[in-house]
């Protein structure tokens, strides 16, 4: 059972998308989709989604689909639907009459609920560029440039800083779009740093506590006499946190993002107080109510999206304010276990466990081991302690080819046995976990690290996933809570009685070790487990997950069931079946300009219909473009190409050349354009010269179908210019496949003598069929399957003119000579004909610079099978696509 908002807003996101997001998908844009957006949101949209990345190192990069679903959620209901009260979220999409209201409903208030492990960080950061780009670039007074990042403890905050410090994430990752990056001036801000050089962005970092533990007791006035005059200041001057009040001092608006934030259900937490009062204190130090969006332009919004529209006075944003509060957590929960009403996205564990994006929880049975009857824990449970110690053992062995170590977390009753069983698995396991190897954390009653271990917590949390760190084993009370997410938790032994008394939830101990161990292309096909050990009542415990999440969790049997990790790895011993693959240079580029190219276009050349000067005039009867009439075409393009009412020919000249320039991803070439654009409409596109600066001119440039077709005309005039085919070069002879290191691999494999790897690696039961054909066709010397971690791709321009990769399945050498990159077919998409192209490109240029040839396959399943092949060379009969795409 998911939240009350969440069937109806994933329903409407889909159709706004015009497209359902599944696993595994790589989405091609709709030139229909995302109707009721700026052309900035676009422009972030089609660079996440929509572009292949690849990072500095060369490994590719692709958001995942719920993170996609998730940001888009937001976008859709901030953005288009404009529900940015809670009781508009309620009404136009929970569909109940039963649900209480939030108390204090000032500004938008979401939560995204997305399983441990499955990248909420990504999501906020993608929110935080969203917000701040549509602030400068499309100069939105309802968004925000200022961001406040509360987490809820000192762990989680340390685990935010790995990402927010200096603006990592917003590097690291292909956030910002070389479109979008003039605007890009922006600070990152943790606790403890000093302003810095003034930017127009800037995002704090902090935990709530620094908010409030400055406070010496309750407080005895209104937060609305706080708000003007000002927190009263303390007894004793404390080393706390002044974020609250440099954010104040920047004004608003403001978007709050609360990490593990399944506190925030108590309106009269700490928490919330906090968010209130900074609220209260923005709005209060300006002299004058400051509205962002009327209720005119909000409704205007909604008709863009096709939307209900309702003039209301509590649906403005103040733009002096916090506009949104965004809350991020697995486990969005009230104390009797309904979702929090606010809840808009909902990616469950059970669907990243399906997904593979998270360790699937393995669940040891224990057949003949029983708890001892002692009062000495190390003795009580002294036959799961070895059985979880075995285990972690064969990990360890496992793992060796990889470099990972992996971690062995107890869980025990409180602090005595916990000191008890650490200090005996140092002294029966020494080699292992003797000295530094094995860490003890006490933790409070609800959870929390004990103030005396908070500096190791913290210590360890940050490098034990590290090979420098000596860590073996953990040994806690309680099951850390949020933000100890260790990646290397192979084992974890829960070993105390679990009640609904302890306070915690079930996803909340187990997520502790869901965090994946092996990530981007080293990770390649291969399903990672945690195993979860422990006495009856915690294993009773883990089945009310299983109840939780409808799922049925793996099993295996202490003591029988052997940990085995299949590991892909070339051998040198079959040295004379490596395939060397040639490097050449990119052959496209995207070009930063295109002056020169915009100063020489002949607009007289353009192709374009005769728009109509005034209504019903010659050019309105027979105007006809891509197939449509003129009245067809309004109504087409009415919601997506409206602007405001323009005063003079310039405006619309400015906001059609700005628009050109963000479709094709240049937007410093927008003072380039404008000339062009205002040549186009006063001699072209009219049928002759035009006076723009007359009323019914102004009238007749601003209609959205002479949008429409001015943004278009260019759009499809630069875009071919916007790709640079460049020369290729050789940049390596051959690389060899001896290079790819080890990786592992769940999927199916194939034990094959032509092959320079131990295993086939292979992605689909096809792909093993063909890799035993290959194996027994006579005319096959040597092939190998081209694993992701190898990194070879190959650069094209997809339909849309972004430039994306494409990695061939196959290489084969036949007993000839030739060389063949070869792709397997199951299923084909909208780019294939692209891919064709560019791989016969890349063995025309790879044969020309190395000297040996070099073609392109492609093999399609039902062909294939209809054929049943017994030499390479039958292939080449139905499937010629060397040089024909």
């Amino acid at each position: 059972m998911t939240a009350p908002c969440v069937p109806a807003l994933r329903q409407k996101v889909n159709a706004w998308r015009t497209f359902e997001l599944k696993s595994g998908m790589r989405p091609a844009w709709q030139k229909d989709g995302y109707k009721g957006v700026t052309e900035t949101t676009r422009t972030l949209l089609a660079h996440w989604f929509y572009t292949d990345h690849r990072l500095p190192g060369g490994s590719r990069f692709a958001y995942h689909y719920f993170q996609q679903e998730a940001i888009e959620t937001l976008i859709y209901l901030y953005e288009v639907a404009c529900a940015r009260r809670h009781k508009d979220l309620i009404e136009t999409f929970a569909g109940r009459s039963d649900l209480r209201l939030l108390q204090h409903d000032r500004f938008a208030r979401y939560c995204v609920k997305m399983a441990t492990g499955s990248g909420k960080t990504k999501v906020m950061s993608l929110a935080i560029a969203w917000q701040f780009f549509n602030a400068v670039a499309e100069a939105r007074d309802d968004f925000a440039k200022t961001f406040l990042v509360i987490a809820p403890n000192v762990i989680v905050f340390e685990r935010l800083r790995t990402d927010f410090e200096g603006g990592r994430i917003f590097r690291a990752d292909p956030v910002i779009p070389e479109a979008l990056r003039i605007y890009w001036d922006f600070q990152c801000y943790l606790r403890g740093e000093a302003e810095r050089a003034g930017s127009l962005g800037a995002l704090y970092l902090t935990n709530v506590q620094q908010f409030y533990e400055r406070e010496t007791g309750p407080a005895d006035e209104p937060e609305v006499m706080t708000a003007v005059l000002g927190p009263k200041p303390p007894a004793q001057p404390l080393a706390v946190e002044d974020f609250d009040r440099r954010i104040v001092a920047r004004g608003g608006p403001v978007v709050v993002l609360n990490d593990e934030a399944h506190h925030t259900h108590d309106e009269d937490s700490e928490w919330n107080k906090v968010i209130r009062r900074l609220h209260a204190s923005l709005v209060a130090q300006v002299s004058k109510p400051a509205v962002s969006l009327t209720s005119e332009s909000a409704g205007r919004t909604k008709a863009a999206a096709g939307l209900e529209t309702r003039d209301t006075a509590d649906s403005e944003v103040c733009a002096a304010g916090i506009v949104a509060q965004l809350d991020f957590t697995a486990t969005p929960r009230h104390s009797k276990g309904q979702l929090f009403s606010w809840t808009v996205y909902d990616y469950p564990l059970k669907q990243a466990i399906i997904d593979n994006v998270v360790k699937r929880p393995l669940k040891g049975i224990a057949r003949n081991i029983t708890e001892q009857r002692s009062d000495i824990a190390s003795t009580r449970y002294r036959a799961y302690l070895a059985a979880a110690v075995e285990r972690w053992r064969e990990y360890r062995e496992q793992l060796k080819p990889h470099q990972k170590k992996p971690v062995l977390f107890v869980m025990l009753n409180d602090t005595a046995e916990a000191d008890e069983v650490g200090d005996w698995l140092r002294r029966q396991y020494p080699a292992e976990f003797g000295g530094e190897k094995l860490l003890v954390i006490h933790t409070d009653k609800a959870g929390e690290v004990s103030k005396k271990d908070l500096d190791k917590a913290r210590t360890a949390a940050r490098e034990v996933d590290l090979e420098t760190s000596p860590i073996h084993c953990i040994v806690s009370v309680l099951m850390l809570r949020e933000g100890w997410d260790v990646q290397n938790v192979t084992v974890i032994v829960g070993l105390r009685p679990y009640t609904s008394k302890a306070n915690i939830l079930p996803e909340q101990t187990v997520g502790r070790g869901l965090r994946l161990m092996f990530r981007g292309p080293a990770r390649g096909g291969y399903t990672e487990y945690v195993d979860v050990i422990g006495n009856r009542t915690f294993i009773e415990f883990v089945e009310q997950l299983e109840r939780e999440e409808d799922l049925q969790l793996e099993t295996f049997e202490l003591g029988k069931d052997k940990v085995v990790i299949v590991t892909i790895a070339p051998e040198e011993t079959k040295r004379d079946r490596d395939i060397p693959i040639p490097a050449l240079s990119p052959v496209l580029t995207r070009k930063k300009s295109l002056a020169e190219e915009i100063a020489a276009l002949d607009v007289s050349r353009l192709a374009s219909p005769v728009l109509p000067r005034h209504e019903g005039d010659a050019a309105a009867q027979t105007f006809r473009y891509e197939g449509y009439d003129l009245v067809t075409l309004q109504k087409l393009v009415e919601r997506e190409y409206t602007i405001p009412e323009p005063q003079t020919a310039g405006e619309v000249i400015g906001y059609y050349a700005r628009r050109v320039a963000q479709e094709v991803k240049l937007p410093a070439q927008f003072a380039a354009l404008a000339p062009k654009v205002r040549e186009f409409l006063e001699n072209k596109v009219f049928g002759g010269p035009v006076d723009l600066q007359t009323p019914a001119m102004l009238r007749a440039i601003s209609s959205n179908v002479a949008q429409y077709v001015t943004v278009r005309t260019f759009v499809e005039a630069l875009r071919k210019l916007v790709i640079e085919e460049l020369q290729p070069q050789l940049l390596h002879a051959g690389r060899s496949l001896l290079e790819t290191p080890p990786f592992p691999w769940s999927r199916p494999t194939l034990a094959a003598g032509k092959c320079v790897f131990n295993l086939v690696p292979c992605d689909n039961e096809f792909e093993k069929q063909f890799a035993q054909f290959l194996e027994k066709a006579e005319d096959v010397l040597r092939f190998a399957k081209l694993p992701e971690p190898f990194g070879f791709a190959i650069e094209y321009t997809d339909g849309a003119g972004n430039l994306r990769y494409y990695e061939p399945d196959f290489a084969v050498q036949t007993h000839d000579g030739m060389h063949h990159l070869v792709e397997t077919k199951g299923l084909e998409d909208v780019n294939v004909a692209h891919k064709d192209r560019a791989a016969c490109l890349w063995c025309e240029n790879a044969t020309c610079l190395t000297g040996r040839a070099w073609a392109y396959v492609k093999v399609r399943q039902t062909e294939f099978e209809r054929l049943q092949p017994t030499t390479f060379a039958d292939l080449l009969v139905f499937c010629p696509a060397r040089g024909s795409g």
